[in-house]
């Protein structure tokens, strides 16, 4: 059996990278990854069985290190592969983890940017994600303002907020060539108009009793 070796598989995922920043995960090829690896697919597949395989290996550091970062603003009650949140802060104590959120996010991001990005265009990760950023958000509203009897409404709320979120956090993180400073203040701007919004009157905006 021919020995996997560390040069090639270094080779394969510089390819990869190159293939999902250019095309996005669901539409990069393993072929075309072979192809710019300079190797056959059939050898491809003999380090990595498939592309979803290969985006792991790729941003597998930077995703634990982000949620490594959550779980440590929440106290150990929050990760981003769990959806059960037993936490609660006020609106202005939110705020002040999410300012320091933005200060390491932006810390991870310059330290694998190339993997950062990557992380941001895979979809089904992405819509993971979102709905986690959905639960949190309905869990602040909930936990801060009661309003139980709108729990439909203000799911269909937090989700449109989260989707606007995370798609606002990628915008910023992909476009924004900055120093480390003016990124950082750029993303806890972002963050604190959202808890600005969630600080209005959901009463209002729900629909009288």
């Amino acid at each position: 059996m021919q020995t996997l070796k560390d040069d090639v598989r270094e080779r394969i995922v510089d390819s990869a990278k190159a293939e999902f920043l250019e095309k996005g995960i669901d539409k990069a090829s393993m072929r075309d990854i072979a192809a710019g690896s300079n190797m056959t697919v059939g050898n491809l597949y003999r380090y990595f069985r498939n592309k979803e395989e290969l985006n792991s290996f790729i941003v597998g550091e930077t995703l634990s290190e982000i949620n490594r970062l959550v779980m440590e603003k929440s106290s150990n009650t929050v990760s981003i592969n769990d959806r059960d949140m037993d936490i609660n802060l006020t609106v202005s104590q939110y705020a002040d983890v999410l300012d320091d959120l933005a200060d390491e996010l932006v810390d991870i991001y310059k330290k694998h940017k190339v993997e950062f990005n990557i992380l941001m265009m895979h979809s089904k990760l992405n819509d993971s994600i979102t709905d986690w950023f959905a639960d949190l958000i309905k869990h602040i509203i909930k936990s801060n303002y009661g309003l139980d009897e709108y729990d439909r409404q203000i799911g269909v709320l937090s989700h449109g907020y989260a989707v606007s979120v995370f798609a606002g956090i990628k915008d910023i993180f992909r476009h924004a060539d900055v120093e480390t400073d003016s990124l950082k203040n750029m993303i806890k701007i972002f963050f604190r108009s959202y808890i600005n919004n969630l600080s209005a009157d959901f009463s209002l905006a729900l629909g009288e009793k």
